[in-house]
């Protein structure tokens, strides 16, 4: 049979298909695809974060935990308060004691008190502050010498220059002083830029005694420079930016940036409804916060004795002290109530006998702001700011009955 000749197409080797190079294509085709919706979601994810971070930074309560200073409003600040500021203590210059308008100022005193600005009453009336009521209640006029934005540390210099003769000191702890006192810059903790929150701090050397590290001094382009290289100007300030317990440098990438945000410890402490400042009082905390402030405090009593006063330290709880007992059945600052105590130093804590007065009110009912908009948060106490009328007025009996029972007053 016959067979009819095999007939070949003829493809020219110029169009010839290889199918091993049209695999490659297909999965290059693939892989850019991908790529290309990775990009796409990096973007969207890292333009997200850029967004948080700075809404964040633009908010007062969260600002403490990122750091990105505006130097145009530092040097503004700077140029505005630095001819009020203590240079020697920090925050205002201080002069003389709070009015008392029941007793003179020129009238003997039977005591004499100091502290931070729930010490000298702020947010209400003069003559409702606690110190102000204990007068009235004691029919004896109380010094006030505190001084708002004072840390332990600042409170203790302030008592190391005022002498007056007075046979009694109080000493009032705001507990998150324990912060402020192993810091140089409350900037760093969310404060306005300014001379006001630059400080200088106390150091325990080798002998365990307290060394007083100074206030640095600056001009107005040394302050500005400050802030972009806070380490090299202020080595010894527990919350430099980027270390363990301080803010995050605002920087590129942001989805890294709130990564190591939400791993700051203070952050974490108030997501598990503490005390932002509640790890600093336990005695392993690297800051070695609670040492320093019982040696501080030791520091005080020691001068009061040596001057012939008998001191008494004086706990004054916060709304952040109250959430974290109810939630925790104990004060954040119960650690340094111990250690004082331990030390023989004689210290008072209404925290107790201030829930026990309450007579059906609220928590809240100690305190001037209101929260009801974190209330999801900072359950079961969401309030905070200073003390209200009623708060100071608690305190000031607290403070005269404990007084009376420890003998400490004399007209």
């Amino acid at each position: 049979m016959h067979r009819r000749p095999e007939v070949r197409q003829y493809v020219h080797p110029r169009l010839r298909v290889d199918r091993h190079q049209i695999g490659c294509t297909m999965r290059l085709g693939r892989i850019s695809r991908w790529l290309m919706l990775l990009f796409l979601v990096t973007t969207l994810v890292e333009s997200g974060a850029a967004m948080i971070c700075r809404f964040l930074s633009a908010s007062s309560q969260a600002s403490r935990f990122l750091w990105s200073p505006d130097l145009e409003q530092a040097l503004d600040n700077w140029n505005a308060l630095s001819s009020i500021a203590d240079e020697e203590i920090g925050s205002f210059r201080a002069s003389g004691a709070k009015h008392n308008s029941e007793f003179p100022d020129s009238g003997k005193s039977c005591g004499s008190a100091y502290g931070d600005s729930y010490v000298i009453g702020a947010d209400v009336a003069s003559a409702d502050g606690w110190v102000e009521q204990l007068s009235h209640l004691l029919g004896c006029r109380v010094t006030n010498y505190a001084v708002g934005g004072y840390g332990t540390d600042q409170a203790y210099l302030r008592f190391r220059q005022v002498y007056d003769e007075s046979p009694m000191v109080l000493l009032g702890i705001n507990p998150n002083n324990v912060m402020d006192n192993i810091d140089q810059y409350d900037g760093f903790l969310g404060s306005s830029l300014g001379p006001i929150a630059l400080k200088g701090r106390f150091l325990i050397d080798s002998f365990d005694h307290l060394e007083w590290l100074p206030r640095p001094r600056f001009d107005a382009n040394g302050f500005v420079a400050m802030h972009r290289n806070p380490a090299e100007t202020l080595p010894h300030s527990y919350f430099l930016p980027d270390t363990r317990d301080g803010p995050v440098s605002l920087s590129f990438p942001y989805t890294l940036t709130l990564a190591r945000v939400a791993l700051v410890p203070r952050l974490q402490s108030i997501l598990l409804r503490r005390a932002e400042w509640s790890s600093f009082y336990a005695p392993s905390h690297p800051s070695g916060a609670l040492r320093l402030m019982a040696a501080i405090c030791q520091a005080f009593a020691e001068l009061a004795k040596a001057r012939g006063k008998r001191p008494l330290i004086v706990m004054l709880p916060l709304a952040h002290s109250f959430r974290e007992q109810a939630n925790y059945r104990e004060f954040e600052y119960a650690p340094l109530v111990a250690a004082l105590r331990a030390k023989g130093i004689p210290v008072f804590d209404p925290g107790a006998a201030m829930i026990n007065n309450l007579a059906g009110r609220p928590i809240c009912a100690f305190f001037t702001t209101a929260h009801a908009e974190y209330a999801w948060l900072a359950s079961p106490v969401p309030c905070g700011g200073h003390y209200s009328t009623f708060g100071n007025t608690t305190m000031a009996h607290l403070v005269a009955a404990e007084l009376q029972r420890r003998d400490l007053f004399s007209r």
